[in-house]
């Protein structure tokens, strides 16, 4: 056996520094375990997809890929075995990113992109996940932004289905009118349309949603009804409502859509309310009634089954839900989290109830974004005020809780504007504020916009031909009639014409192209029984009726 020579030394003899080096060998060690394995030297594991062996190292296997990590470094079975099977994965992707591993390189291109990301993210190799999306956020085309946004949703990419979403919305036309989309499933349009009728105008909706339903009239047909409600018709171009809507065919049919045309101009999709439903109240715990803005009756509903006021009220598909609120019982105040609804197409109506929300609350804001119910803040059972929010999936009949608004906020409004929300004044917990804070459902965070010009509290806002409107209420001295409008594109609050009467605590909706107020306390602490309605062309507040009683704390729905 050969011994290294150790009889010679320097010690003692210079006085020059210790030196130290960093040699870098890397590529050195990775060429010959590379090497070794082509050879068949060294190598301690095989992965076999059917027929298909690729001998490997488990060393290497696991610094690259988390997967193999977890399974040689954990006590799994395969921790033991000399054989590793993979199956329903691409067994050339498999051997590209295992070629990867040991050399560093790896090519990429439209061929191999999609087979290479979904193995990828099996085997969590995240280096080369990284590769292929930063490659498909180059190549988005008309031809094959579907087959992304499908790897997006697929592979949870945001960066990706980000690109998709801006590709589509500054391409949209061509893009509707590719056989790609046409081909899409009902559910992928909806989706489509979703995500973008209120980033494009009606027009290139409307367009959109007509190419996919006579591209396969036979089988489309049946769903025209259902994608027209993405269709802001009222604010389609008159050429459009002129020369392609009045002389649609599909369109006129009213035993399935319902709509009809006066004077050459379409009415929105969905019939403009006439009539609102107001519901319980201080002095009105259970009553429930309808009132018909154009005969000015009130007709009588079936009573709450729980009276209770301070509560919320919203509508989905005709089904009218009624949230939580304040129990009056025993002549003493408590926060409920109950909820009741009831089908306003049923031939007998009743209330029936549902799951009960995780938070027991009253003064707090309540809206509707794509058939989903959120509620945010409020008074909880401890007369606390809370920043807590939850939302209601019908299908589950669960409420989910969220992410809380920045400001614990009661008394507050909530509104749904182009799919986010806005939280909208209230107090919160030391004093009246004009703060407004906007919720981004798909984040899940909230964002701080311009707050209003007047601190307002025990208040109501609507969203009003794209505008949100707030509008009276109490800024911690004295009822206001004022009411501010927010434009969302520049960010700013510029005040309207106020109302006739000051009001605090009451209830509002939008019905007949009218933001109609009802009820509530006036400046001396008196019950209002009128109802006023302000009309956006004219700039003008008009008393069109009153209450059968004075109501204040209640709710109330256009339907």
């Amino acid at each position: 056996m050969a011994v290294a020579e150790t009889s010679f030394s320097l010690s003692g003899t210079s006085l020059v520094k210790e030196q130290t080096h960093n040699v870098d060998h890397a590529s050195d060690l990775l060429q010959f375990a590379n090497k070794s394995r082509q050879d068949g030297r060294f190598n301690d594991i095989i992965i076999r997809m059917g027929e298909k062996n690729i001998r490997a190292n488990k060393m290497v296997l696991s610094c690259y890929s988390k997967y193999f990590d977890t399974m040689f470094n954990t006590e799994m079975e395969e921790k033991y075995k000399d054989v590793v099977e993979l199956y329903a994965v691409d067994a050339k992707s498999v051997e590209t990113l295992v070629g990867f591993m040991y050399t560093g390189k790896i090519n990429i291109n439209t061929n191999n992109v999609c087979d290479l990301l979904a193995v990828s993210d099996f085997l969590q190799i995240l280096s080369v996940k990284k590769l292929c999306i930063e490659y498909l956020l180059t190549t988005i085309t008309q031809q094959n932004c579907f087959t992304i946004q499908a790897l997006a949703d697929r592979f949870t990419i945001p960066k990706l289905k980000e690109k998709f979403n801006n590709f589509v919305v500054e391409k949209y036309q061509k893009v509707v009118s590719g056989d790609q989309f046409k081909k899409l499933s009902k559910d992928d349009v909806i989706k489509l349309l979703r995500s973008t009728h209120k980033q494009v105008s009606p027009d290139l909706v409307y367009t959109a949603v007509m190419n996919w339903v006579k591209f396969d009239l036979a089988s489309n047909e049946s769903y025209l009804s259902e994608l027209l409600k993405f269709v802001d018709f009222q604010a389609l171009s008159p050429k459009m409502i002129k020369d392609v809507v009045s002389v649609e065919p599909l369109v006129r049919k009213p035993d399935d859509l319902g709509w009809v045309f006066h004077d050459a101009a379409v009415q929105r999709a969905k019939e403009i309310e006439k009539s609102f439903i107001s519901l319980g109240g201080r002095r009105n715990l259970t009553k429930v009634t309808k009132f018909d803005l154009q005969t000015k009756q009130w007709i009588q509903l079936p009573d709450l089954p729980v009276g209770r006021d301070a509560a919320a009220a919203v509508v989905i598909d005709d089904i009218l839900y009624h949230l939580a609120g304040d129990l009056q019982t025993d002549g003493k105040n408590s926060a409920t989290n109950i909820v009741h609804r009831m089908k306003l197409k049923e031939k007998v109506l009743k209330w029936e109830k549902v799951a009960s929300m995780n938070v027991k609350r009253l003064v707090f804001g309540a809206a509707v974004i794509n058939g989903v119910i959120f509620v945010f803040g409020g008074t909880d059972e401890n007369k606390i005020k809370v920043s807590t929010g939850e939302y209601y999936v019908i299908p589950l009949n669960k409420w989910i809780q969220l992410k809380p608004m920045k400001v614990a906020r009661s008394g507050h409004c909530l509104v749904a504007h182009n799919g986010h929300l806005y939280s909208l004044g209230g107090h919160d917990g030391t004093q009246v504020i004009s703060s407004v804070e906007r919720y981004d459902p798909l984040s899940d965070e909230w964002k701080d916009v311009a707050s209003m010009q007047t601190t307002r509290r025990w208040f109501a806002a609507v969203v009003f031909n794209n505008v949100i409107y707030a509008i009276g209420g109490y800024d911690g001295k004295r009822r206001l009639k004022s009411v501010e409008k927010y434009n969302v594109d520049d960010d700013t609050w510029v005040y309207v014409e106020n109302m006739n009467i000051e009001r605090g605590s009451y209830a509002a909706c939008v019905a007949q192209n009218k933001i109609c107020v009802v009820g509530g306390l006036d400046s001396e602490k008196k019950v209002l029984k009128s109802i006023e309605c302000y009309d956006d062309q004219t700039d003008k507040w008009s008393v069109v009726g009153k209450t059968e009683v004075g109501l204040f704390n209640h709710s109330v729905v256009a339907v």
